[in-house]
């Protein structure tokens, strides 16, 4: 009898030490999936980095000392100018969209022929061959543009001269080099602008804190000019823009939570 009792509780106890091995077993699981879903996301260049701005870089040149390229990118377009050093002062300007590899860390300029892709890193692209490939070898390093980056502090939006470069959505060119197309900031709270044909000018306020910016009084010399699109749409704009984004590089003037009127970057 006795024997009987000591085996039933040895059982006994045999069950309660595996149900907690089984509880114990299902615990690890539970953090080890948890933990893979911590370190799982979907953070990329496109969506994590703020790639957008001025690149400026050398890039190495077959039959001249270099090629000076500045490229611009705006959310979902480009706008590149080089110059083959040594070769021709002349300027080439491109323009079109970008687009996202499916992996989004490599943009590729719609509209260029190979190679016309960039894989986006931290304030860098990096020019990609003809292949969509990483450059290697003892050139590498040259083989990049580097992000203009400019301190908000150091340049205030009240003392700062810009390039128009997109307008309702569609790229501006700015072929007069001497005479670009953009807007000017005074410290003394009165703007200039030129796109194409007329100057323009008038008073402007701003609110910092809100970003919200206002032009008012504004004037345009009276030439007459065979298209005067451009300068229309831009007056147009000065009449009805109520806020503004701003970062050093890119200033973007908006109307309340519409799509942005007008895109302009910062000129040197």
């Amino acid at each position: 009898m006795k024997k009987s009792i000591v085996l039933a509780l040895m059982i006994t106890l045999s069950f309660a030490s595996c149900k907690k091995e089984a509880e114990k077993d299902n615990d690890e699981v539970a953090v080890d999936s948890t933990a893979v879903e911590m370190v799982s996301d979907d953070h990329n260049a496109m969506n994590s980095l703020d790639y957008q701005g001025t690149y400026v870089g050398s890039l190495p040149c077959a039959d001249c000392e270099s090629i000076e390229t500045t490229l611009i990118l705006t959310d979902d377009s480009y706008i590149k100018e080089t110059i083959y050093k040594g070769k021709s002062k002349e300027i080439f300007n491109e323009s079109g969209n970008i687009e996202w590899n499916k992996e989004g860390n490599t943009i590729t300029l719609v509209g260029l022929n190979a190679p016309n892709q960039y894989f986006v890193g931290e304030n860098v692209l990096f020019h990609l061959d003809v292949n969509g490939k990483k450059i290697e070898g003892d050139l590498a390093s040259k083989y990049q543009l580097k992000k203009e980056l400019k301190s908000v502090d150091k340049i205030t939006l009240k003392n700062s001269k810009w390039k128009l470069i997109k307008l309702n959505g569609k790229d501006v060119e700015n072929s007069n080099q001497d005479k670009l197309k953009g807007i000017t900031f005074n410290p003394d709270g009165r703007m200039t602008a030129f796109a194409g044909c007329n100057s323009m000018g008038g008073d402007y306020e701003i609110n910092e804190e809100m970003n919200k910016i206002k032009f008012s009084k504004v004037f345009s010399t009276e030439m007459a000019c065979v298209d005067m699109t451009t300068e229309k749409e831009l007056a147009k704009v000065l009449e009805i823009a109520d806020n503004y984004y701003y970062d050093g590089n890119l200033l973007k003037l908006n109307k309340g939570k519409m799509a942005t009127l007008a895109e302009f970057v910062i000129i040197k």
